[in-house]
């Protein structure tokens, strides 16, 4: 039985819908008529009372609705005068209470999802839909009249004798660029005001006051009213254009700059306000095709079989032979070809001039007008124009594209540079100037500081957030739902890249869990582990590449032995193939602090499916960047060559490999060992006849899914949890990663971390050195350089000094052993604690029994 259901968060699939599909025709359903000019009063009807409204809680059901997995409505109730202070955006989790009637309440028309920290953000970039449609200052600012035909879902008087229009989408939009082109054809048509733009825009909910100080009368403010409310009415986008007469499609023609400037002069003043036009929904030689009915059919993507206008022509009358291709790369204008003998008569051109058509609109493409004065206008028009072309997106403040390795399969995402931006801004967009000779716009290329002003934002309006890739059907983290669909998931901001045909999952079940878990052992057979927990953390290497993308925090894997040949490195590549196709990157482990900031952002900057330190010389050295590599979802440091700082995800299994290598310090309790023992003086000549490493790379969907299953299983059968010590950081890893080997009856995978924390030699050191300070001195304070000299005369002191990390050339360094006491102060270690304390006003240290210290 193939898995793919629409169950959720027990384990199935849910399939994700990415665009909003527009729904053709004019009428909205269960409409209420009025006549032509009066205001249409819902349940009052022509010349009736005003409808009464319903709850705020009521209301905000009605009119957001479809809200996607894992998003919430947000509304935000302040007092007083609305202008004064911030907007504090809260999840409408009780709507009634959280918007008392005497206050000024509001409703987001987009809905968002909860932030790690509890709160929600209303931000344009945390929008995962729009739901609500607002036309805003009807009766002052907008002329009611134009809007006398048209039944909006709702409308609220928000001040005297001025309205806000509320219409409910059909099915909301989850793309930023369509919802700024509908509302700039809003208010280009003037049915609104043309402040009320964004995707994250608040609107007034009913039952409410507008509390602006030039709206009070005796000192009291207006009270709102809900004047229309038909809550069953809701749009298309198809259906709004036809109903308002909007133009989502506007095209600024190549001379519609031509007249003169309007400071008088050539070349002076601005040539116009308009600097984004936004480009045709559909093809514009397409659609004119099709209403002349000359279009047929599509032959393949952007070639299509049209009937030719000149068939009169051709012998005999023949409709055949005669096609029309879109423009590409290649062909910006696109093409037309006739098969007949006429054929060399008629081109692209002739085309257009039939269809009346000018050849800049055939293109197909936003227009970008450079526009003096205007630089952020433009910094945001060709931002827009980058997202609506698509393939491009914001990470850690700046843009990235994903790469596709043709050669491997896998993907990367890659930091874009000028160079590449300017060509893919000149794809995306036709560029005009103002030539003051001709007195009309031009075409040119993107200029180099508009170019450099886009790449150097840090903060974008329209280009969607990408949180990382994933190879493989991966779990999401809002709803738990198993994503089966390629490209991009707007719920969890994550590109994937993969055919979901080669990840072919059975219903998950203990039995599918106990079978796949035989196929994922079958790998194994031939490595020679310590202990059956070293097996199990292997296994458990390999789930948790296979879900590392749904996964915030994860341990590193180290492979150790004490022989050179045991296999670490072959069995690293038995398991890398779980994270991704391709050969994972493969780094030295840095040698410093330094070394290591600028190596693992460096490293992520690719978002790799995983990172191997191979052949490690050195052991896992608690360098700050390593750290928070494992137990934070983000690094920010600067880029190298770049005047940067950046965030990158570090959402990449990591593996270390090395004989007699191990975790320290800090390393202990972020690092799962699994150590390999062939009990023979000369593994290297031991074969691998199954070829592990060759057969899960051929067969990496096979492997993956089975390591899918046994975590779907898991999830969907929710038995108690193993009772073993929890790993700070690591909840997420341990429920998806750890729980479901222990479920299936294998030793717990993370025992060695249990054992690394208990076993640390670091820790030890430290337990002898406070020991040894103790037996010397007792409770009494004492300043580290007398410490120093006291060790003179103390030689356990003395020894227990030099196994630390504060010793230069055989010498003790003061000022690394001031250090290390600070970083360990309050540290109880042995059954003693190191404490600060004062020496005659000088800085000093102690050590008491943890008895002395409590009581």
């Amino acid at each position: 039985m193939s898995f793919i259901s629409e169950t959720g968060a027990g384990g199935g699939i849910a399939a994700v819908r990415l665009n909003t599909t527009e729904r053709g025709g004019a009428v909205p359903s269960q409409v209420a008529t009025s006549p032509t000019g009066a205001p249409k009063g819902g349940e009052g009807g022509e010349g009736g009372p005003p409808p009464s409204p319903p709850s705020n809680a009521t209301f905000l059901a009605s009119v957001v609705r479809d809200v996607p997995a894992g998003a919430h409505p947000v509304i935000s109730s302040k007092a007083g005068d609305p202008t004064q202070g911030g907007w504090t955006a809260l999840v409408a989790d009780d709507v009634n209470r959280q918007c008392p009637d005497d206050r000024n309440n509001y409703f987001n028309c987009s809905t968002f999802t909860v932030e790690p920290d509890g709160r929600v953000r209303a931000l344009a970039d945390r929008a995962e839909a729009y739901h609500v449609l607002v036309l805003d200052d009807v009766g002052t600012k907008v002329d009611r009249t134009k809007l006398a035909d048209f039944t909006p879902t709702y409308e609220i008087e928000t001040s005297p004798g001025n309205s806000q229009l509320g219409v409910r989408l059909t099915e909301p939009l989850t793309e930023a660029a369509m919802v700024a082109r509908l509302q700039a054809a809003i208010v280009r048509a003037g049915l609104s005001d043309g402040g009320a733009k964004g995707i994250a825009r608040w609107a007034r909910l009913p039952n409410a006051v507008n509390g602006k100080a030039e709206h009070r009368t005796d000192g009291r403010p207006f009270a709102c009213r809900l004047i229309q409310w038909n809550e069953d009415v809701s749009y298309t986008v198809a259906e709004l254009a036809e109903a308002l007469e909007l133009n989502l499609d506007e095209t600024r023609q190549a001379d519609a700059g031509s007249s003169k400037a309007s400071g008088g002069g050539k070349g002076n003043g601005s040539p116009g306000d308009t600097v984004w036009t936004a480009p045709p929904a559909e093809n514009p030689v397409l659609a004119e095709l099709k209403s002349r009915g000359l279009y047929k059919s599509e032959i393949s993507p952007r070639r299509h079989d049209v009937t030719c206008p000149w068939v009169h022509e051709h012998s005999d009358s023949l409709d055949t032979g005669t096609a029309y291709f879109e423009p590409d790369a290649d062909h910006p204008g696109g093409g037309f070809k006739c098969m007949h003998s006429h054929g060399d008569k008629y081109h692209l051109g002739e085309l257009l001039d039939y269809l009346g058509i000018k050849a800049d609109r055939a293109r197909g493409k936003a227009r970008i007008d450079i526009v003096a004065g205007e630089m952020n206008r433009v910094r945001r028009a060709a931002e827009q124009s980058l997202a609506l072309h698509g393939g491009y997106y914001q990470a850690g403040g700046a843009i990235v594209v994903v790469r596709n390795d043709p050669g491997t399969g896998d993907v990367s995402t890659e930091l874009l540079q000028e160079a590449p931006l300017t060509a893919a801004l000149s794809d995306a967009a036709d560029w005009y100037r103002y030539d003051g000779r001709s007195e009309k716009f031009v075409r040119c290329d993107p200029p180099p500081r508009n170019v450099q002003t886009l790449l150097k934002a840090q903060q974008f309006d329209y280009l969607p957030v990408l949180n990382g890739l994933a190879r493989q059907p991966f779990f999401r983290e809002s709803d738990g739902a198993l994503v089966i669909t390629p490209g991009y998931d707007a719920p969890s901001k994550r590109y994937a890249a993969f055919d979901v045909g080669g990840f072919i999952m059975p219903e998950p079940t203990e039995a599918a869990a106990r079978e796949a878990l035989a196929t994922l052992n079958g790998l194994l057979e031939e490595y020679r582990f310590a202990g059956e927990a070293d097996r199990s953390a292997a296994l458990c290497a390999m789930l948790t590449a296979a879900v590392r993308p749904s996964l915030a925090t994860a341990p590193a894997f180290n492979i150790t032995a004490s022989t050179p040949g045991s296999g670490k490195s072959y069995l690293a590549a038995t398991i890398t193939p779980f994270a991704g196709p391709g050969v994972p990157m493969k780094i030295s482990y840095p040698n410093s602090a330094d070394e290591a900031s600028k190596s693992m952002l460096s490293a992520f900057l690719s978002a790799p499916a995983a990172i191997v330190f191979d052949d490690m010389q050195t052991q896992w050295m608690p360098f700050g960047a390593i750290n928070r590599a494992l137990t934070s979802d983000t690094i920010t440091d600067r880029v190298l060559g770049i005047s940067r700082t950046i965030t990158v995800g570090t959402r990449s299994l990591i593996i270390g490999t090395g004989n007699n290598v191990g975790p320290v310090r800090d390393m202990t309790r972020r690092v799962v060992t699994i150590r390999l023992h062939h009990k023979t003086a000369t593994p290297t000549l031991e074969r691998y006849e199954g070829r592990p490493a060759e057969t899960v790379a051929a067969n990496r969907g096979k492997y993956v899914a089975a390591a899918l299953t046994i975590i779907a299983a898991h999830r969907r059968a929710k038995p108690p949890k193993a009772d073993v010590p929890s790993i700070a950081s690591f909840g997420e890893w341990s429920d998806m990663c750890r729980e479901p080997l222990i479920w299936l009856g294998l030793p717990d995978p993370a025992t060695s971390v249990i054992e690394q924390v208990l076993h640390d030699p670091d820790q030890d050191d430290l337990e002898q050195f406070l020991k040894a300070w103790h037996r010397a001195v007792g409770d009494q304070a004492i300043t580290v350089r007398d410490l120093i000299d006291e060790s003179a005369d103390r030689p356990d002191l003395h020894d227990a000094l030099l196994e630390l990390p504060v010793v230069d050339r055989d010498v003790i360094n003061r000022s690394k052993l001031g250090w290390y006491l600070k970083k360990n102060a309050n540290r109880v270690v042995g059954g003693f604690e190191l404490q600060d304390a004062h020496v005659s006003e000088r800085k000093g240290w102690r050590v008491v029994a943890v008895e002395a210290a409590g009581g």
